[in-house]
């Protein structure tokens, strides 16, 4: 088109021999017809994006996050590709308020979807309504009860793809599947946003072959587990706060858990591959989680929600761009999901994220122009589900919100607050020498400076609203039951 410019701004000079010695045109004309030129030139393609989201996915059950049994190869190479963010945290560990909290980069107190039967209000302006409005073709392919239709979750997507067949477990080849004949399908006049989100590593953890038997192939039992809570001889409750299980048995448990994950890594790989193709440019690939699970810390088996420790709240992030985001980066400080929508649009060169609680984790995005790791958050909160409680859980002492409990770390230290009748029970724990939050120091040599400060923070954050709820509220009907007990969400 430039060219086609300057032919027709020369066809209009008068016509003599450009090469004559003294007989040339002129240097303003030519700089005239340069800027010209360079004004009309076609900008870069704007980057199509992938986002995809695996539920209950530990990061660090990751080979790119130090985890010995070989997990996860494609993903790693994903990351071997771009940035791969250290200590990524979620806002709260379910996936309803999560999910929300990565399409709005809000705390569940300002996007109010609060607990797990929650929808995602019309009011807030999500990642797929922005990037709709900047001409991206956007489909979501996804597998879960609580994204299906009708919950919010659809805000701004072309295509909305979640059928209850995929509710009930193990469906990441059929959403590849999915997904890549969409993106076979498309127009292809415009960049796209594909959202892919994976269920398998949720609980139960029965992979097929042959990541059942990839991580424990010397198990020969007994284990009736699955058997016993179909029979109704044992609860979900009674697994996840009175564990029955001996040592060897939930090792098994967990390689069944790993399994589900390389699983996913399997099917996940197609996609990846197709995206690549098919953006027909540059393509931004990020990868998290909704929250991380439970294995056993603190009493607590196979579940995530109702605690507050990092085994659930831990979650993978991975940005992947060429040419713009340095391949091997590894990134240390402190992010949240509630970064993931803003780091996305500053990558894209968008900024229409209005009252958003994250920010961007890159900076410095433009053409040609590689990006660097922003400083990283002073401080990080979570708060816990208040809905579907098992009665089993002793930990658990005020029904609703106001229950719930809350925390906030600086990465050094962290600080819970777990509300009872009459007052409230703290815990202290000190990262750097207990990682694993096994001493609680509150009463018994916490800091009392870093407490102090970590507790007025809190108490700041902290609030008890059950959020936006729409309609009168209702109890799951029967199909609804058998799916959240196959979810492990009732007993």
């Amino acid at each position: 088109r430039s060219g086609a410019i300057m032919r027709a701004a020369m066809d209009g000079l008068p016509a003599r021999p450009l090469r004559r010695p003294g007989r040339g045109l002129s240097p303003a004309l030519v700089a005239g017809l340069v800027a010209l030129a360079a004004g009309c030139a076609r900008p870069a393609p704007r980057p199509s994006l992938l986002l995809v989201t695996i539920d209950t996915l530990r990061a660090d059950h990751l080979g790119c996050y130090g985890y010995p049994r070989p997990t996860s190869p494609r993903i790693d190479r994903l990351a071997a590709s771009g940035a791969l963010f250290e200590r990524t945290f979620t806002s709260l560990p379910r996936t309803t308020q999560s999910i929300a909290s990565i399409m709005t980069g809000r705390f569940p107190k300002g996007h109010q979807a609060r607990g797990l039967y929650s929808a995602l209000s019309p009011a807030n302006l999500t990642l797929a309504e922005i990037l709709k409005g900047e001409g991206y073709e956007t489909a979501a392919i996804v597998s879960n009860l609580f994204l299906r239709a009708g919950q919010g979750f659809e805000q701004g997507f072309d295509l909305f793809d979640n059928p209850p067949a995929r509710w009930d477990g193990d469906s990441a080849q059929q959403v590849s599947a999915r997904a890549i004949s969409w993106l076979r399908g498309r127009h292809r006049g415009a960049p796209f946003f594909l959202w892919v989100h994976y269920l398998d590593p949720h609980w139960t953890y029965q992979p097929g072959p042959p990541f059942d038997r990839a991580f424990d192939p010397g198990f020969k039992g007994p284990f009736t587990l699955y058997e016993d809570l179909e029979a109704h001889r044992l609860t979900k409750g009674q697994v996840i706060f009175d564990n029955r299980l001996d040592p060897r048995q939930v090792e098994h448990v967990i390689s069944l858990y790993d399994g589900e994950i390389a699983q996913v890594d399997a099917a996940l790989g197609a996609l990846l591959d197709e995206a690549t193709r098919e953006a027909g440019g540059p393509l931004l690939t990020v990868l998290t989680s909704d929250h991380g699970e439970s294995l056993g810390e603190q009493g607590y088996y196979f579940a995530h929600g109702e605690y507050l420790y990092n085994a659930g709240l831990r979650v993978p992030l991975i940005v992947s761009l060429a040419g713009t985001v340095p391949a091997g980066l590894r990134i240390p400080g402190l992010a949240q999901n509630i970064d993931v929508a803003p780091t996305i649009l500053a990558l894209l060169g968008i900024g229409r994220l209005q009252a958003a609680d994250g920010r961007p984790l890159l900076l410095g995005a433009s053409a040609g122009r590689t990006v660097t790791a922003a400083p990283g958050r002073g401080l990080i909160f979570a708060e816990s589900d208040f809905q579907l409680i098992h009665p089993e859980n002793r930990r658990y002492y005020l029904p609703g919100p106001a229950g719930k409990w809350s925390a906030v770390s600086d990465g050094r230290s962290k600080l819970i607050l777990i509300p009872k009748p009459g007052g409230e029970i703290l815990e202290f724990y000190d990262l750097e020498t207990d990682p694993g939050e096994r001493r609680n120091l509150e009463g018994a040599g916490a800091d009392a400076v870093t407490r102090g400060h970590l507790l007025r923070e809190l108490r700041q954050f902290v609030d008890y609203d059950p959020g936006w709820l729409p309609g009168p509220p209702t109890g799951p009907d029967d199909e609804e039951r058998r799916r959240l007990r196959a979810l492990g969400y009732l007993n």
